[in-house]
């Protein structure tokens, strides 16, 4: 009898044994095929922004399970330096000058975690009214205006574009609207221009164009050359034409400053491999969803972010189909 019941707890543990050991296996198997988890932090939902997230998200979806989270300019730098997000889409200039700790982080440490992945369309500096009095940037005193939400580059580069026309904050009102609620305050005159940087095309502009007219407030060449030479990110550009139904002096001459996917130093080569080949690979069907790619070429999405530098997982794509520019 006692030695059928140690041949019975013998044979019960070899059981037990033998099915733990299977069960790790189908455990170890499950994990290593998961598909990674990633967030990436873009802008208000209906922005370019936030559609580009979440049409990226359906490009890698099987390398990759992306949460598309609305985030704003600035605050998509810091927490993508903090690890808080793997990924984020901000703007040339908040990354350049987060990356150094300058203009809206000078009270804040530097954010060296940031890596670039890819650059992207331009948004133009434009402000834009519908009072046939307002031309130039020289007559905006006493004025009320709105540069987009809050956490954006607009309201800064727009304060230290008119400190050259020696206006000061006392000199004008802005009041924060988000950009549907700012064509709606133009439309009914509660403000009296719209201060932001804008894509084109831009369905809000167009929206503006052929419900009110308007017109592109003049920057002049020379305050537009003192912007970009004064705030890092920036490009000068000359506009040729804007929405249609909004005019624009001839020559017109802004500055511009692009989206950037960027995200952290220690997010894995493989993740952001995954993301750049998406991007890469896709980049008509990219184009068909945001129409500011559409004219957008595909050479530049490796371009000089200031001394920003690229990860090494974006390197490696971008080596591997010739891109790479320096």
């Amino acid at each position: 009898m006692k030695k059928y019941n140690i041949f019975l707890v013998i044979l019960l543990l070899s059981l037990f044994v033998f099915t733990s050991c299977s069960n790790d296996g189908k455990a170890n198997e499950v994990n290593s095929n998961e598909v990674p988890r990633v967030r990436i932090l873009t802008g208000p939902s209906g922005l370019t922004v936030h559609t580009l997230g979440s049409t990226l998200s359906e490009f890698v979806k099987d390398s990759l399970l992306i949460t598309v989270e609305p985030g704003s300019t600035n605050g998509n730098v810091m927490t993508v330096n903090s690890k808080e997000a793997e990924f984020g889409i901000s703007m040339t200039t908040s990354v350049v000058n987060g990356f150094h700790g300058t203009h809206f982080y000078e009270d804040k440490e530097k954010l060296e975690n940031i890596r670039v992945i890819a650059t992207l369309w331009h948004h133009y500096i434009l402000p834009i009214t519908n009072d046939e009095e307002l031309k130039h940037i020289n007559q905006l005193n006493g004025t009320e205006f709105t540069a987009g939400p809050p956490g954006g580059d607009a309201e800064p580069l727009a304060k230290l574009l008119l400190s050259y026309v020696d206006l000061t904050e006392e000199d004008y009102t802005i009041t924060p609207y988000n950009f549907s609620e700012a064509a709606e305050a133009l439309k009914n005159r509660q403000i009296d221009l719209m201060f932001a940087g804008s894509p084109m095309p831009n369905s809000i502009h167009e929206d503006l164009g052929k419900s009110i007219g308007g017109r592109y407030i003049n920057i002049g060449k020379e305050n537009a050359e003192k912007l970009v030479e004064d705030y890092d990110g920036l490009y000068l550009v000359e506009l040729e034409e804007g929405a249609s139904g909004v005019t624009l002096d001839k020559p017109y001459y802004t500055a511009s400053y692009r989206a950037v996917l960027i995200t952290h130093k220690d997010v894995s080569d493989e993740d952001v491999y995954v993301m750049t080949k998406g991007i890469y690979d896709n980049f008509e069907r990219l184009g068909n969803a945001l129409g500011n790619m559409r004219t957008f070429p595909i050479e530049d999405l490796m371009s000089e972010v200031g001394d920003v530098p690229y990860h090494n997982g974006a390197l490696q794509y971008y080596q591997e189909v010739g891109l790479v520019k320096y």
